[in-house]
């Protein structure tokens, strides 16, 4: 589904169409360029930056991306706006925040009055989407009518244990299959692909054996890993680790096969390129191993964001960015000035505000009864955790991320600085305001698994399988 700019109101003679779309959105989108080019969106699951090379990790798990954006721009301080998959695409797709684009639970679809990234795209662009999270599927969150081809097969089950997700070498397969036999060389292309390694249960494929070894041990009580992948009789958390590298590692070389592919296919020295993750993921730095979901610390809220574009210089930047600048990169690139509420900033901009304020929240699945929203201001980070039954802020602290990268020690909030007032008016207006979606998703307890109502049970077991719900 697309807007029609030549009459301000959304197409009556397409399959696909929005519900509504204020026509001021429809009217934001209609400045274009001459020249559309080729535009690749690539997102992973639960990666962590400092689990790549191209972000000073010292083992070789992404060689193939590493030499990719050596020639572009690297981004150093990258957030997501929620620490869980769902809200977070979403916000991807759509340049919102979460409380904007109302997606907060699995199974919770995009609102039809929500315009994505390939709902504004100029009419001559054939858009695409190849995702391998169920959670991703178009019964989960409604995406398939935005594009003009979506791939959600996710039928994969892997020997003793209830994982349901695409492999990466199956993704690509899938992908390169579509682009010899269905894309059309003669239109510009958006295509999206979304990775699922190396999301737990961390178990490369048999035919991937890249070994990591580590030296010592790093003893861990095993009730801190979730059941979903807690390994029986394993208490050393770099047994996971060395796993958790060698599914990086394989899911970087099916996204430097996918990127050959397009290459040479239909070439990349004009497109522009976007690789993100949708969140990071715990190791053994606070009260849970190996997970995401329940808070808003920094190995989970920070992400990889990289980009190639042309005549854009290979560059390091220190700014501040967040999820929500990718949607209204890809439209200026496009030749489409976002819609208003698109806030984010240009990532190909020359300079990006130094005086802004990125948010992260937890308010999803593992966070059922108490919810947590951070803001980040410079190396500055104020976190508010939300009672969701009274739906007032318990606790407040604040970590000095230069001083305190690890985030080891609470302090109170300080006087100066807007960031902690922003955070509080995002929240007082926010209308799930406690992380329970009930102007959305009306019958949700507060108590997990949270999920949208309506789900089957078949679904739901495959939610727990993936460790998405208890």
């Amino acid at each position: 589904m697309r807007y029609d700019c030549s009459t301000l109101t959304p197409p009556t003679n397409r399959r696909r169409r929005l519900v509504f779309v204020a026509a001021a959105v429809i009217a934001a989108a209609c400045h274009r360029g001459a020249a559309h080019r080729d535009i690749f969106l690539i997102s992973v699951d639960t990666l962590r930056p400092d689990h790549l090379g191209m972000y000073g990790y010292g083992r070789p798990t992404s060689p193939h991306l590493d030499e990719r954006f050596r020639h572009g721009i690297v981004f150093e301080r990258a957030y997501t706006t929620e620490a869980s998959t769902s809200p977070s695409v979403a916000t991807i797709l759509t340049g919102l925040l979460p409380q904007q684009h109302r997606v907060r639970l699995f199974y919770q679809l995009l609102g039809s009055d929500v315009p994505t990234i390939a709902d504004l795209l100029p009419e001559d662009y054939q858009t695409a989407a190849f995702v391998s999270n169920m959670v991703l599927t178009d019964e989960a969150i409604g995406l398939a009518s935005r594009f003009d081809y979506y791939d959600d097969y996710v039928a994969r089950k892997e020997p003793l244990r209830e994982k349901w997700e695409r492999s990466a070498r199956d993704t690509t397969n899938a992908v390169l299959a579509w682009l010899a036999t269905s894309s059309d060389n003669a239109r510009p292309l958006f295509l999206w692909v979304h990775y699922m390694d190396p999301h737990g249960p961390y178990s490369p494929p048999d035919h991937w054996k890249r070994s990591f070894t580590h030296e010592g041990t790093r003893p861990i009580d095993p009730e801190q890993v979730p059941v979903y992948h807690r390994l029986p009789g394993v208490s050393d958390a770099m047994v996971y680790m060395d796993a958790y590298d060698e599914e990086i590692a394989y899911a970087d070389s099916e996204i430097g096969r996918l990127l050959d592919g397009i290459d040479k296919r239909r070439g990349l020295q004009d497109a522009l390129v976007l690789f993100t993750a949708d969140h990071g993921e715990s190791m053994v730095e606070h009260e849970r191993a190996f997970m995401h979901g329940y808070h808003v610390y920094d190995e989970i809220a920070r992400v990889p964001l990289a980009l190639l574009a042309p005549d854009a210089k290979p560059q390091r930047r220190s700014e501040l960015v967040s999820l929500l600048d990718i949607a209204p990169t890809i439209l200026r690139f496009a030749g489409v000035t976002p819609p208003a509420s698109m806030n984010g900033a240009d990532l190909l901009a020359s300079s990006i505000p130094s005086g802004r304020t990125v948010f992260t929240e937890a308010t999803a699945q593992f966070a059922a009864s108490l919810q947590r929203r951070s803001a980040v201001r410079g190396y500055g980070k104020w976190v508010a955790e939300i009672n969701a039954k009274t739906r007032k802020v318990e606790k407040s602290y604040y970590y000095d991320l230069r001083t305190d990268p690890l985030e080891l020690v609470r302090r109170p909030w300080p006087r100066e600085g807007t960031a902690g007032r922003e955070l509080l008016r995002l929240i007082q207006e926010d209308p799930d305001r406690g992380g329970v979606p009930e102007q959305y998703a009306k019958g949700i307890e507060l108590k997990a698994p949270k999920v949208a109502p309506g789900v089957s049970p078949q679904v739901l077991e495959r939610l727990r399988a993936l460790g998405y719900v208890r």
